[in-house]
């Protein structure tokens, strides 16, 4: 118990005792304890009154008083100062986020669960011409008046980025949930780095299609010299044509990717039967493979939406890496399955596997885990590429599973895809 509470218990304790003492003498005891409660009544309402005054504009100077509001106001004082500090420290912190935000390169923009602007940077400021006293509170899509802008904020699914075009500049926008019910928006003008992507595309086309005549026109004169050669010159011209071959090879890949990079998306996708698609596929390794390896094909009538020929073009790259990679009389299966989240095409083999380190970075271009024995078995570098590429089309993903000395499993993944079903015909639908 506080000092301040016995004081005030031993003042109301005194007058107690006098009012009975006094009323004892006087005959009146319930008239003085009438006062006495009133008196003490009237002074709770004066004390409640300063305090509610104090409360509307503190400061260090409490009110004056004794017993029990002596330390109702001393708690309340200190109270006051922490809460002061702790707002004085919040700030600071805010200050300095704030400050620190401004200085970032990338447009900030602070967004509340309504997609309006609470909050933004200078480089927002700039990038969207927003304007501080007028744009705050906006919607951020009546702002940024773009159909795909828009439908990426209804759609409320921020996994992946969006790029996209305002004016003459190229955008990349990033989407982040955080607080309660806050968005944080980051955006990234790559207009130079889209410029500098469509020269090296650019570049990489118009080499390749140049390229293809002279290479062509070597081939044809080499086939036809080791017809007439000298036998001591088939082996020089032997290297010369596997390696005007393996370029022949190298520029079509690269075709391939330019073309893939070039195009937005499908523009006339069609249901495509992957059962039949695999099997066409299978049929094409049993031709190349010449029995080198033991291929299974595993596949059940499903169906998905895409382009057929790139798809082909994709699978038939992953068998392809599997033949190089797999020593002979080895096990390669082609399989596909679907469940409630999508459809699976994979290839599974008994090759070299990879370890860890290399796997993030196989479909980059030119890539290759161990170049010498690339080189020996045919490779180019570009097969994982073009894969990813057609998979990123068609919004799927490629999941590598690999065991050195055991072998790799190189699987297709296409989300939101249901089971298909069998007509009486043998064709699958969605």
């Amino acid at each position: 118990m506080s000092n301040c509470l016995r004081q005030e218990l031993f003042l109301i304790g005194g007058a107690l005792l006098l009012v009975i003492i006094f009323g004892a003498a006087s005959d009146n005891t319930a008239t003085l304890l009438l006062i006495a409660l009133s008196a003490y009544v009237l002074w709770t309402l004066y004390n409640l009154f300063r305090l509610t005054r104090w409360l509307k504009s503190p400061s260090t100077n409490t009110p004056e008083t004794v017993g029990i509001w002596e330390e109702v106001y001393y708690q309340l004082f200190h109270l006051y100062r922490r809460q002061r500090k702790a707002r004085r420290k919040l700030t600071s912190i805010l200050s300095r986020f704030q400050e620190s935000t401004q200085a970032l390169p990338y447009a900030t923009i602070v967004l509340n669960a309504n997609y309006e602007i609470e909050w933004f940077n200078s480089a927002a400021r700039r990038l969207f011409e927003l304007r501080s006293g007028h744009d705050a509170g906006q919607r951020i899509d009546n702002l940024v008046r773009q159909p795909v802008f828009t439908a990426y904020i209804r759609k409320k699914n921020y996994e992946q980025p969006l790029e996209f075009s305002v004016a003459s500049n190229r955008l990349l926008v990033t989407i982040t949930a955080y607080g309660n019910g806050q968005y944080l928006m980051i955006t990234r003008d790559i207009t130079e780095r889209a410029k500098i992507d469509a020269m090296r595309r650019d570049f990489i086309s118009n080499a390749s299609h140049e390229l293809r005549t002279p290479i062509t026109v070597i081939s044809g004169f080499v086939e036809a010299l080791r017809e007439q050669a000298d036998p001591k010159l088939q082996m020089p011209l032997e290297k010369i044509q596997y390696q005007t071959e393996r370029m022949q090879l190298i520029l079509k890949e690269l075709l391939q990717l330019a073309r893939l990079e070039s195009s937005n998306g499908i523009e006339h996708p069609e249901r495509i039967d992957l059962a039949s698609l695999l099997e066409e596929v299978y049929h094409d390794a049993l031709a190349l493979d010449n029995s080198r390896h033991v291929i299974a094909l595993d596949v059940s009538p499903v169906s998905i939406e895409g382009n057929r020929e790139e798809l082909r073009m994709a699978f038939s790259n992953l068998v392809l890496n599997a033949m190089r990679y797999t020593a002979d009389n080895r096990g390669i299966r082609i399989f596909n399955s679907a469940d409630e989240n999508g459809v699976y095409v994979g290839v599974e083999d008994q090759g070299v596997g990879i370890t860890y380190e290399h796997i993030p970075r196989l479909t980059e271009r030119f890539y290759r885990v161990d170049p010498g024995r690339s080189r020996d078995q045919g490779g180019t570098g570009l097969g994982l590429a073009i894969v990813k590429h057609v998979l990123d089309r068609h919004r799927a993903q490629l999941n590598i599973q690999s065991t050195p000395g055991k072998g790799s499993v190189f699987s297709c993944y296409f989300p939101h895809a249901q089971r298909a079903k069998q007509t009486q015909h043998g064709v699958t639908q969605l």
